[in-house]
Parts: C-alpha cells; sequence; structure tokens
C-alpha cells in the first residue's frame, strides 16, 4: 500500500509540475513567430539604411550582419510564408460553428520536421534580434490605430496556428514521451489567455511601431524613387526588390487574415444570438429536436440495465 501511494503521489506531483512548464514552455516558444516579424522588419530597415548611406555596417558586427542578411532572412521568410498561407487557407475554408480548433487543422508535420523547424527558427530569433537595432526604423506612412488592431488579430491567429502545429507537437512529445499526434491535447481556457496576453503583450511593446517597416521600407523607396532624378548614379539599393515585395506581401496577408478572424466572428457571434432569438420565439421545436435523443438515451440505458441483469 505504501509503495502504491507513494506512486500515486509522484505521478500527481509530477502532473503539479509538468502542467504550469508546458503552458510557460508553449507560450514562450509561440511568441517566436511574433518575434521573427519583428526581426524581418529590422533586417529590412537596416540594410535600406545602410543602402542609402552608401557605408557597410559597423566592424565589430559586420560578419555576423552579413550571415543573417543572406542566410538568416530565407529561413524565416520559408517558415513564416507557409504559416500565413497555411492560415489564410483555413480561415478561407473552416466553418464558423466548429468548436475544438484542433479539429479544423487537417495537416500536421511529422515531430521531427516540427522540431527541426522550431530549432531552426529559435536560432535565427534568437541570434538575429542580438545583431539588429530598433534605431532607425522606417514606418513609411502611420497606420492608424484599427488597421494596427487587425494586424493584431491577424498576428495572432497565425501564432495560434504555430502554436498547434509546431509547438504543442514538440513539447507534448517531450513531456508525454510518445506519439504527440496521437496523444494530442485539447487546449485549455488557461493556455488561450495565456497566448492572448503574451501576443498582445508584445504587440503593444514593439510589434505595433516596429513591424510596419515591413512596408515602410518599399513606400519609402518608392518615394525616393520619385524625388531623385532619373540618372546612372542612382544607387541600385534604391529600388523595390524581390525581398521588399515578400514583406509587403506578409504584411497585408496578415491584415488580411485578421479581417477574416474579425468578419467569422462576428458572423459566429450573430447566429448565436440568431439561435437564441428563434429557440426563444418558437421553444416547440427545440422540444422535437431534443425529444427523440432522450427516447433514444432511456432506451439504449433500459438496454443496458437488461443486459447486465
Amino acid at each position: 500500500m505504501s509503495m502504491a501511494g507513494g506512486g500515486k503521489w509522484r505521478r500527481e506531483a509530477e502532473q503539479l509540475v509538468a502542467k504550469p512548464f508546458r503552458l510557460v514552455t508553449t507560450t514562450l516558444l509561440s511568441l517566436l513567430l511574433p518575434l521573427s516579424f519583428l526581426l524581418l522588419s529590422r533586417l529590412s530597415s537596416a540594410s535600406f539604411l545602410f543602402s542609402l548611406l552608401k557605408s557597410p555596417p559597423p566592424t565589430d558586427s559586420y560578419f555576423f550582419f552579413s550571415i543573417f542578411h543572406y542566410t538568416n532572412p530565407a529561413i524565416l521568410y520559408a517558415v513564416v510564408s507557409l504559416i500565413s498561407v497555411y492560415t489564410l487557407v483555413l480561415g478561407l475554408t473552416t466553418k464558423i460553428t466548429a468548436t475544438d480548433p484542433n479539429r479544423l487543422i487537417p495537416l500536421y508535420p511529422h515531430t521531427s520536421i516540427a522540431w527541426l523547424t522550431l530549432f531552426l527558427v529559435q536560432v535565427s530569433v534568437g541570434l538575429g534580434l542580438q545583431v539588429t537595432s530598433p534605431d532607425g526604423l522606417i514606418n513609411g506612412s502611420e497606420r492608424n490605430f484599427l488597421s494596427r488592431l487587425v494586424f493584431f488579430f491577424g498576428i495572432h491567429e497565425v501564432m495560434l496556428l504555430w502554436c498547434r502545429v509546431i509547438v504543442r507537437p514538440v513539447v507534448d512529445s517531450t513531456l508525454i514521451r510518445g506519439d504527440a499526434g496521437r496523444n494530442r491535447r485539447e487546449e485549455t481556457v488557461v493556455e488561450r489567455v495565456a497566448l492572448a496576453v503574451s501576443c498582445g503583450t508584445l504587440w503593444w511593446w514593439k510589434l505595433r511601431d516596429e513591424v510596419e517597416a515591413l512596408v515602410g521600407v518599399a513606400e519609402a523607396k518608392r518615394a525616393l524613387l520619385l524625388l531623385l532624378p532619373i540618372d546612372g548614379n542612382v544607387n541600385v539599393g534604391l529600388g523595390v526588390g524581390t525581398v521588399d515585395f515578400v514583406n509587403w506581401w506578409l504584411y497585408y496577408m496578415i491584415v488580411t487574415i485578421g479581417m477574416v478572424r474579425i468578419v467569422k466572428g462576428c458572423l459566429g457571434f450573430g447566429m448565436v444570438l440568431l439561435f437564441e432569438q428563434v429557440s426563444r420565439r418558437d421553444p416547440r421545436e427545440l422540444s422535437t429536436v431534443v425529444a427523440p435523443v432522450s427516447t433514444t438515451s432511456s432506451v439504449h440505458c433500459e438496454d443496458e440495465g437488461d443486459t447486465k441483469v
């Protein structure tokens, strides 16, 4: 009895420690996706300023900056683009009345692929933010608070998919020590609140101002090309390139995801109100729907009682 009681106490202690650890780890790793947008905006602004001044970065960080300028964004652009496109497709194709968000995701990568993706993004973001600076950001035309709020909803939706597809399978496979696809857990209210609060804090602290450099650089380059005279001495770096177009595309894709989420939320709230009004006006329809379920359940219980006898 003592050994059984000790094993039970140990399992309860592990669960008591594992739940907060899982919550904190999942929340911190989920913030890698919005931090990726922050890093891409800083790299875009830094490369534009260096090309505008026609001077390389400081010598002490030139080696690291050159590595991240040519290598690091390729990884981040690939991961962020795939997650953003997948989020937009799911937002446009899934139903509004779905209750379990995990069932809306038809494709989960293998746990090894999730491990590799999470490792690459974590290393890229962690080292990249150390060699970049928020000074001298190119914001272009300032957006109003409404457009920034729509972007927040979009980045939160993308972060949720990043958490469900990449972060949670990795964390669950580590703590459960099994196949994360078979032992996939349902999200709790505490996890959703923690993700929303962390994303909102990061957005208010850094993202709402710095992430606009994704479109600000392209707008600044276009304005300079209109102002500067057309001759052969114009720096080639001032032209709007592929990276600037990708940044612009990513920014407005997140805005589109935010608009889709707002519209679906309003439609879902309207459907709930409409259902409540219909049920109040004609309760007989609700009774006719509930009655067959109750009869079948009672028959099922009687059958179970007969089998038990």
